[in-house]
């Protein structure tokens, strides 16, 4: 509605002398006050917020658009949104800038306090570009003011174009940013799951007892998106719920105790209940797999993996059973296994 065209056919249509600048001046109110209720809602999301400042925006941008149509109808033609303020066009003027300057002070402290606390990068480079671009239109409206009361150098008019260009741009790529959130979310549990699956299918196959649908295969496992946090979640049990499984089915305080002697000979202390655990698992895994009875002695939990986090899936836990992955397939775990009373040819395949 600013391009000279449109501009002209809406004044055309209208009847009516700039009609096309008062309809581009009610987008524009909207637009802050959508801004602005959208910081509001972020912040009532985690935090008691008082009635008054939820109904804020609304209110606020119906008061202005409806002086925005008074004083249009009651200045004369020649003095709507001149570039100098005249008659009933100053009181329009002030309200103007006190309404943008509402808005963008009001949007603007809630975007910064929360943009800095933000944990996700996605997540807080959206929320600060949110903050900069409301900020941004503080001076742009102080320039508009001076613009409209005082005469303004050429190059003020240039630094509100830029300040009113920045905001534009960064409300919207903000915007846009946030967007994307879900979908790199839904790649990082995808790639971490794809990393846990040389981990999930070997102790599976150790575990068919515990199998309600029988396990993907590989290609059909690559090309699983949907639900990825979901998937990532249910691997991580699986995983867990098998190393329980077989602690609980063929490990003895035996065992243990020689997992954690070897694993302290091999690393010298240095990562060794990692590795005193890699030892009794892939013990009790082989015993698994050929059959052997199960025990199910009483033990205490000191070599279980430990749990790295409140929620299975954060980076931590997964970093954690990868750490155990690398050890199962290590050559001291592997001759651990191998010097097993009951190991012969052809039991570690």
């Amino acid at each position: 509605m600013i391009q000279a065209g449109v501009a002209h056919w809406i004044d055309d249509t209208t009847g009516i002398a700039k009609a096309s600048e008062l309809a581009v001046a009610l987008v524009a109110l909207t637009d802050f006050a959508a801004v602005w209720w959208f910081a509001v809602a972020l912040h009532s999301a985690g935090h008691p917020t008082p009635a008054w400042l939820r109904r804020a925006p609304a209110v606020c941008a119906g008061t202005m658009a409806a002086l925005a149509v008074v004083f249009f109808a009651l200045a004369p033609a020649a003095d709507r949104f001149g570039a100098r303020a005249h008659g009933w066009w100053v009181p329009y003027a002030v309200a103007w800038i006190g309404y943008g300057l509402i808005t963008a002070v009001g949007a603007g402290a809630l975007f910064w306090r929360h943009g800095v606390t933000m944990r996700s990068p996605v997540l807080r480079l959206s929320m600060l570009a949110l903050a900069v671009g409301t900020t941004a239109e503080v001076p742009y409206l102080v320039i508009r003011a001076i613009r409209w009361f005082t005469e303004a150098p050429q190059e003020l008019a240039l630094a509100g174009f830029w300040c009113s260009f920045t905001r534009f741009v960064l409300v919207a790529l903000g915007c846009s940013l946030a967007a994307l959130e879900p979908l790199r979310r839904a790649a990082v549990y995808w790639y971490r799951r794809q990393r846990l699956h040389g981990m999930w299918i070997l102790l599976r196959q150790a575990t068919p007892d515990l199998l309600v649908v029988a396990p993907r295969s590989r290609v059909p496992d690559l090309l699983a998106f949907g639900d990825s946090w979901e998937q990532l979640h249910q691997r991580v049990v699986d995983i867990r719920d098998s190393i329980t499984f077989l602690h609980d089915g063929w490990a003895s305080p035996e065992l243990l105790r020689e997992a954690a002697r070897h694993a302290a000979a091999a690393t010298g202390g240095d990562g060794g209940r990692l590795v005193a655990t890699a030892c009794w698992i892939e013990a009790t895994r082989r015993d698994a797999v050929r059959g052997a009875p199960k025990l199910h002695l009483e033990l205490d939990k000191d070599l279980l993996p430990e749990v790295r986090a409140g929620e299975s899936t954060v980076h931590r836990e997964i970093r954690h059973l990868l750490r155990l992955h690398r050890a199962l397939r290590s050559r001291p775990v592997r001759a651990f296994a191998d010097a097993r009373p009951w190991a012969t040819p052809g039991a570690t395949a």
